[in-house]
């Protein structure tokens, strides 16, 4: 089903690094150049966290109002959302992205574990042992603690409440899963998740600068 695309990717890397001399980097700039793709997806989603924020009070008397009738507080939840023109899946649509991305990486960076050979990146080879077809131990800690940065800033855009908390999830699940993938992956995990921190920021100031304006008039 990902042939297509793991051979697409293999091209890519190899390409890139046959420009820079480096795999490690080779696959930093391909998770740059994917996020530079999925930015348009990446404006959508910040879009609607700040939408749900904005709505937070509203669904709050919902749920209090509706407390012991679950269906009829989906139903004026959804009223909700189409009265202001909000997509609360809109959100998770880059995470999903993402997932069926790293699947062929997985697959790709395990393919051309021979062409990795001793390359050296970062501390990988230089420190410690073992090559980017392989787990990294600091690699997969200093994910989980990025990942942590951007749970938290996420949940300052949309509000914080009960259904952020549940974003807390993901840190935990990269780590876990983390000793068991290669270090190529958390490279390009570890890549995006800066980049959306980044971009997330950006967005967020750029939108309260008018605000600040108005206040100061």
């Amino acid at each position: 089903m990902f042939d297509w695309f793991i051979n697409l990717i293999e091209v890519s890397i190899e390409f890139l690094n046959g420009i820079v001399g480096s795999y490690g980097l080779a696959i930093v700039i391909f998770t740059v150049i994917i996020k530079m793709m999925l930015l348009p997806l990446t404006l959508k989603q910040t879009k609607s966290m700040k939408a749900m924020k904005e709505l937070q009070p509203e669904m709050e008397k919902i749920k209090n109002q509706y407390e012991d009738n679950k269906e009829k507080q989906q139903e004026a939840m959804m009223e909700l959302y189409q009265e202001h023109n909000v997509n609360p899946i809109a959100g998770c649509l880059p995470m999903i992205l993402q997932m069926f991305i790293i699947i062929p990486l997985y697959r790709t960076i395990l393919a051309m574990s021979d062409a990795f050979g001793d390359e050296v990146f970062l501390w990988i080879g230089r420190i410690t042992e073992g090559s980017l077809a392989e787990p990294d131990i600091a690699l997969v800690l200093l994910n989980g603690v990025v990942m942590v940065l951007q749970t938290k800033f996420t949940s300052g855009m949309s509000g914080g409440g009960k259904g952020s908390m549940m974003m807390w999830i993901m840190p935990v699940m990269v780590v876990f899963i983390g000793f068991s993938l290669p270090a190529g992956i958390m490279i390009y995990w570890l890549t995006s998740t800066i980049i959306i921190v980044t971009q997330h920021f950006f967005i967020h100031r750029q939108d309260e600068e008018p605000e600040t304006a108005v206040k100061e008039a």
